[in-house]
């Protein structure tokens, strides 16, 4: 009987929209610093300004230098050979410029390995980690991304961050650091009404062998975020009402279940009659019956299994002869005048009084 009714899913959540929310995750990239121009050396001054006439020079042509590719490699090639340098600050300028140009016109397989190449020499300089994840996030290198996001994360948390996080486990195919990270969303304001976030859990946990209490459980979760979920305004009405009525129907029934087979009979009923609002299901009639049945209300019994017949389906036979077995022991083993119950049946499905 279980196998029975966790199949049922696979049909429930055919309809089922996952929704996702989110923006580009690279963080607005700071203006760089306006160039400050420092005095040219003269022969002589090199005691003073505490720098050669060739060093100042080699600084000079690196910034200056127009071709961004080679002013990248002079910026470097000066760091090596006057680590020292006083005239350090204006290489510095030089890189977040370039940085800044690279990252503004998405040239990010230029930026990444200027970004990494930079963060060797400073290795907290946080702006380079975002432009390191930036770039990798950009060019598909999840891993990559993962590893300095991360870093990003844990100076500065947001919603944003943490859900291209989950989103980057989820292509590597990482579910467990995928549901980890995706449940720091829900802490989030800004993710209080993605219901389908929670849905990617209901699906996970039904499928897998004895995890009915982890599906209900996410089911819950799904239905409280629901509650407070707005339409987007590229989703048709139609496609919105749709979709938020699957929710319900899944994530009722299965919490119904879960329920069912912890025999707290109330609160199964209970949410199989949330199910039959959103849609006369013939499962939830059949289990409405079965609990009945157990708490010896027969002639409330007899009515849901007659509906569950009426509506067809898998549990229309079973429904028949459990109807026909009740119907007998109070009628002298006959079956005559049950077809009353079935008009009964019939007339409260169409939503006529009995």
């Amino acid at each position: 009987m279980k196998q029975r009714y966790m199949m049922l899913f696979l049909f429930l959540s055919a309809g089922c929209l996952i929704l996702f929310s989110g923006s580009a995750v690279g963080q607005e990239q700071p203006k760089p610093k306006p160039k400050v121009v420092q005095p040219a050396a003269q022969p002589g001054d090199e005691q003073d300004l505490g720098y050669t006439e060739e060093e100042y020079d080699a600084q000079d042509k690196a910034v200056k230098e127009p071709d961004l590719d080679k002013r990248a490699t002079m910026l470097f090639a000066f760091i090596e050979k006057y680590p020292k340098s006083k005239l350090m600050p204006y290489i510095d300028q030089a890189y977040q410029s370039l940085a800044y140009d690279y990252s503004k016109n998405q040239k990010w397989d230029k930026l990444e390995p200027l970004a990494e190449q930079w963060l060797k020499l400073h290795p907290d300089d946080l702006q380079t980690i975002v432009y390191i994840a930036d770039a990798a996030q950009h060019l598909g290198h999840d891993q990559k991304f993962i590893q300095y996001g991360e870093k990003i994360y844990a100076q500065k948390p947001t919603a944003n961050m943490a859900y291209y996080i989950s989103q980057s486990y989820k292509k590597l195919g990482n579910d467990a650091k995928y549901q980890e990270w995706t449940e720091r969303l829900f802490s989030y304001p800004e993710f209080d009404g993605d219901f389908g976030l929670r849905m990617v859990f209901v699906e996970k946990y039904q499928k897998e062998k004895g995890k009915l209490d982890l599906a209900a459980k996410y089911a819950q979760m799904a239905l409280k975020s629901l509650e407070v979920a707005k339409k987007p305004d590229s989703t048709p009405d139609a496609k919105w009402k749709e979709d938020t009525k699957v929710v319900r129907r899944i994530c009722n029934w299965l919490i119904g279940i879960n329920y069912y087979e912890k025999d707290k009979w109330p609160e199964a009923t209970r949410s199989l009659r949330e199910v039959l609002k959103v849609e006369k299901f013939a499962p939830a009639y059949y289990y409405i019956g079965q609990i009945q049945w157990k708490e010896n209300k027969i002639e409330e019994a007899m009515l849901s299994f007659a509906k569950t017949e009426k509506l067809g389906g898998e549990f229309a036979p079973q429904a028949k002869e459990h109807l026909e077995k009740l119907y007998k022991s109070l009628h002298n083993q006959t079956l005559i005048g049950i077809e009353k119950i079935y008009t009964r049946a019939e007339k409260e499905l169409g939503g006529e009084k009995p």
